[in-house]
């Protein structure tokens, strides 16, 4: 997935209100995303040969064909990757405003209402919230947490762990002399995934944990996990290595059904 495309995907859950990423691919230079809130599914494709991005949405259960096209938006890189990330969150951000008509003029329940983005990076049940307190148990991504905020104009939380933490991690397990501070770094994943939503839990434990390797060094990590996230990461393993491509996309719904089923199940035997 391009920088620019992680950046209108991740912008547009930033601006929608219980939307996660279920599925993405590139195929023929064409990147597509399906997010879905569990009633709605929505589409974000863009294609360079056209220079645009589509949005589509559909039925949470539907099929390839079950998609109706509602926007599309004109774009193409310049090559200043700061204007062009820019953008890339006015994409989203125009992708949003079609997704969620402005609300009446009436009183609306704390849970209803969409988070602005820093209420956002003040809920501690975001992924955003997630990353901003890695520094603390990992000093070592502190700087470069500050250089990825200020190259991309925001957090994408996903993209962080994926070039930053997961290689920390890696560092963090392979001294010895660091052992307190594993425990720490353990205890504190343990903890985000406890009250994080989806998109928490899903880095915790398809991004970061699933880059731990060895089977002497998966089985250190788990003794230092709650028990919850023990069996979740023991799950999410199971789709360690695995790719689907876009014709088979029902299957792998049923494989990210089957997951979000068994995080929700940890969660109520809690």
């Amino acid at each position: 997935m391009s920088v620019f495309f992680d950046a209108a995907v991740s912008r547009f859950i930033e601006n929608m209100n219980g939307y996660s990423a279920v599925f993405s691919d590139t195929k023929d230079n064409q990147e597509t995303a399906i997010l879905t809130n569990g009633t709605t599914n929505v589409k974000i494709v863009y294609s360079p040969d056209v220079k645009r991005f589509f949005l589509f949405t559909g039925e949470a259960d539907c099929g390839e064909d079950g998609y109706q096209q509602i926007q599309s938006y004109f774009y193409e890189p310049t090559g200043d990757n700061i204007v062009d990330l820019r953008e890339a969150g006015s994409v989203a951000n125009e992708f949003a405003d079609t997704m969620g008509a402005p609300a009446p003029v009436s009183l609306i329940p704390d849970s209803a209402r969409k988070l602005s983005r820093k209420e956002r990076e003040n809920d501690d049940t975001s992924a955003v919230y997630f990353v901003n307190r890695i520094p603390g148990v990992l000093p070592e991504c502190r700087e470069p947490l500050l250089m990825h905020k200020e190259y991309f104009g925001m957090l994408l939380p996903n993209k962080f762990c994926e070039e930053v933490v997961i290689s920390a991690v890696a560092r963090l397990l392979s001294d010895k002399s660091r052992k307190p501070q594993a425990e720490e770094f353990f205890a504190f994943l343990s903890k985000m995934y406890d009250s994080g939503d989806m998109d928490v839990k899903s880095i915790i434990t398809m991004t970061i944990l699933n880059s731990i390797t060895g089977q002497e060094r998966i089985e250190y990590v788990e003794g230092l996990l709650s028990e919850t996230l023990r069996k979740s990461w023991k799950s999410a393993r199971k789709f360690i290595g695995k790719t689907v491509k876009p014709e088979k996309e029902s299957k792998y719904k049923q494989a990210a059904d089957q997951y979000r089923a068994q995080l929700m199940q940890n969660l109520q035997n809690k």
